[in-house]
């Protein structure tokens, strides 16, 4: 009598996961003329820019920072930011933008603290290797999906390999990055209220030593430097439709004092508030 057997897939598996990847964009662009208006990058995604050839002026969270060929600008979720290049120059630039889940993490790779710039050492591997990407994304073969997937794991894994960012979160620990993004949603929706950063910081339930040390980590700037920023960015939108005064607009933004406002903003964008919207074309505004 014949007993029963075991399946042979009845065997532990020698590797598997339940990482969910989702690209938001994965290109080679530029050109003369190119630029970026102020953005904010969504709270679960990071965004990987190499510039290849030219020159450009990066702003980030009121930080500029000018990248050179073969450095590469690392954005996480939250950053306020803008790109433009040298007037009259072309340049071209390799971008990313992209998540990678895992159970109820949104994005693995913010857990960990990146540089906000890089120095790639072998550029030629580094095109080479995003250049397959964009090899397998283009194909038209019923397994695009699988050459695609293995194309940005294998350009991820590299470039994780790369950089070696540390882990900045330990297990169980809910005042990390989740805490950080949760805190900016909050201050967004008081933007225009005279709110400090003790407020803000003891809304979050945590100290203003601690969440300020937190909430640089994560983001690459001090909370009080990113609210000054959100709210400046704020007044621009405001000032790009005419309709309010610019004390109207300060106290909406949550300036109590106007000069205060007015030299804040002059310093930011290079020119006073009450002349911005009368001003279409001026490099690093927002205008609409």
């Amino acid at each position: 009598m014949m007993t029963d057997l075991p399946y042979h897939h009845d065997w532990k598996p020698q590797f598997e996961t339940s990482i969910g990847l989702q690209v938001k964009w994965f290109g080679r662009w530029g050109d003369r003329d190119w630029s970026v208006e102020p953005s904010r990058l969504a709270s679960d995604l990071m965004c990987f820019f190499y510039l290849e050839d030219g020159l450009c002026n990066a702003m980030v969270n009121g930080v500029h920072i000018a990248l050179v060929p073969g450095e590469l600008l690392v954005l996480r979720g939250g950053d306020v930011f803008s790109l433009t290049q040298e007037p009259g120059q072309s340049q071209s630039h390799l971008s990313a933008c992209l998540s990678l889940s895992r159970d109820n993490d949104a994005n693995v790779l913010l857990k960990h603290a990146y540089q906000r710039t890089y120095k790639i050492e072998d550029r030629n591997a580094y095109e080479q290797r995003f250049s397959k990407v964009l090899e397998a994304l283009e194909t038209e073969s019923r397994w695009r999906n699988l050459h695609a997937s293995s194309a940005i794991f294998g350009w991820l894994a590299e470039l994780q390999e790369a950089l070696s960012p540390d882990l900045v979160e330990e297990p169980g620990n809910p005042k990390t990055v989740h805490h950080v993004l949760s805190a900016q949603e909050w201050i967004q929706q008081r933007a225009g209220e005279d709110i400090s950063i003790a407020e803000w910081s003891a809304a979050c339930g945590l100290n203003v030593d601690y969440f300020s040390r937190l909430f640089k980590a994560h983001t690459g700037t001090s909370p009080k430097a990113w609210l000054v920023e959100t709210r400046l960015q704020r007044a621009a939108r405001m000032l790009a439709h005419k309709g309010r005064t610019v004390e109207e607009v300060a106290e909406s933004c949550g300036f109590n004092c106007p000069f205060h406002f007015s030299r804040s903003f002059k310093r930011r964008f290079g020119l006073p508030p009450a002349s911005y919207g009368s001003v279409r074309q001026v490099r690093g505004f927002v205008d609409g």
